[in-house]
């Protein structure tokens, strides 16, 4: 039979496709992006829901978390849904719940005790004000911004150039005050749906549900922090007269990182000790400097995903529903590692807890590390999110076993 013409075929009205054998995973992977990235469990299941028509929500979230599957039929090319084998089905996902609170709770705490470090800083600076101009905010206003109404409080601060800069660590805050609301949904969501969570709690479904009331006490109080240290700096006066130190330099950094990722940022010489940066696979390091509170990492990652280097989308279906790739997690992923100071941490070796294939510190990057840390930390290293300090000579010698060394500084 001939091949038919596009004009032949909607001229026909009728067409056949043909069923990949990965269009289930595809289908299960775009569904939990919704869930563990997006924080959006609702949109999570419309993904499997209107996908396989008719299929109950009970089913669909077993398909979501991975203790269902979706492989697909060869001979009838059918979409057939039938309980995980262990060994048969590991390249489908799974979600890990405890994997996901913990990952996302250390990086709201992180990220929100830098938050927290730079209202502080400003703080102080306004304290010790000789005042001559001043900025008055209330209770009311403070809300509003939160709500997102920026204009509020935004178009007032950049009437005035100096305290331009300033505005920018609120608009952070706001950002993450949003992203850390979603992220408590999602934890709660889990924590009420998953089958590690339901009904009766045994010994380890007890172990489970300690940790998350761990997780969830732990992201509260940082959310609680961030909402306070805002607050009372909105409540103090702003002067142009405040002292050229700690905010004045978060001021002058921004303007600096404002400018480079203007220009698209580029590598740049690790021995240069800039003050933090993402390590790739192959050895190029991206870095900026600036101060704790410009939150660093993650406008490296956005200039990183602006100028290509990471993907805006992880398919075209997430490009038709404007689901683009969290930029972080997608280093991460990757084998990038993450460089603050002498503070090295990598979280590649992590990947299997999502269905991924896990990934080791490549040679290079191991070579670039010792060679900062021993240049220009005094071959001292703090590994891992516990900040683990030890000698880059012991660190070396743990590397030479990478599941020996991932399991002592990289493992929750």
């Amino acid at each position: 039979m001939a091949k038919q013409t596009a004009d032949e075929i909607i001229e026909s009205g009728v067409c056949h496709f043909t069923v990949g054998e990965d269009l289930g995973l595809r289908l299960m992977e775009i569904a939990q992006e919704h869930l563990t990235e997006r924080n959006n469990p609702v949109q999570a299941l419309k993904t499997i829901t209107e996908s396989l028509m008719g299929c109950p929500t009970d089913l669909a979230v077993l398909i979501l978390l991975g203790n269902m599957v979706l492989p697909v039929d060869v001979e009838t090319q059918q979409v057939i849904c039938q309980d995980r084998v262990k060994g048969e089905h590991d390249r489908f996902p799974k979600v890990d719940p405890i994997y996901f609170m913990e990952s996302r709770t250390r990086k709201i705490v992180e990220y929100g005790g830098n938050l927290v470090v730079g209202f502080r800083m400003l703080q102080n600076n306004i304290r010790t004000n000789r005042g001559v101009f001043s900025i008055d905010f209330d209770y009311d206003d403070i809300f509003k911004f939160i709500a997102g109404d920026n204009d509020v409080i935004l178009d007032e601060l950049r009437d005035n150039r100096e305290i331009d800069g300033i505005a920018s660590l609120f608009e952070t805050a706001k950002r993450f005050i949003e992203e850390t609301m979603k992220t408590q949904s999602t934890m709660e969501w889990l924590m009420q749906t998953c089958d590690d969570f339901k009904g009766k709690l045994g010994k380890q479904e007890g172990k489970n549900y300690e940790k998350y009331l761990q997780f969830r006490g732990d992201v509260a109080d940082t959310l609680n922090d961030v909402v306070y240290d805002m607050n009372q700096t909105l409540k103090l006066k702003f002067s142009l007269d405040a002292p050229v130190d700690d905010v004045a330099m978060y001021i002058e950094s921004a303007r600096e990182i404002d400018a480079v990722i203007e220009k698209g940022i580029v590598p740049v010489d690790i021995l240069d000790n800039y003050s933090a940066g993402w390590l790739s696979p192959e050895g190029d390091y991206y870095a900026l400097n600036g101060e704790i509170a410009n939150m660093l990492h993650i406008q490296i990652a956005d200039a990183l995903q602006e100028k290509g280097l990471i993907p805006m989308y992880e398919s075209d279906r997430d490009k038709e529903l404007d689901m683009k790739l969290n930029p972080d997690a997608w280093l991460e992923q990757h084998g990038w590692v993450k460089i603050h100071g002498n503070n090295v941490q990598f979280a590649g070796n992590l990947n299997k807890q999502m269905g991924k294939p896990n990934v080791r510190m490549t040679d290079k990057q191991l070579e670039l590390i010792r060679n900062y840390i021993t240049d220009c930390h005094q071959c001292v290293i703090k590994v891992g999110w516990r900040l683990e300090k030890t000698s880059i000579g012991m660190f070396m010698n743990y590397s030479q076993n990478p599941i020996q060394m991932n399991k002592k500084f990289f493992d929750f």
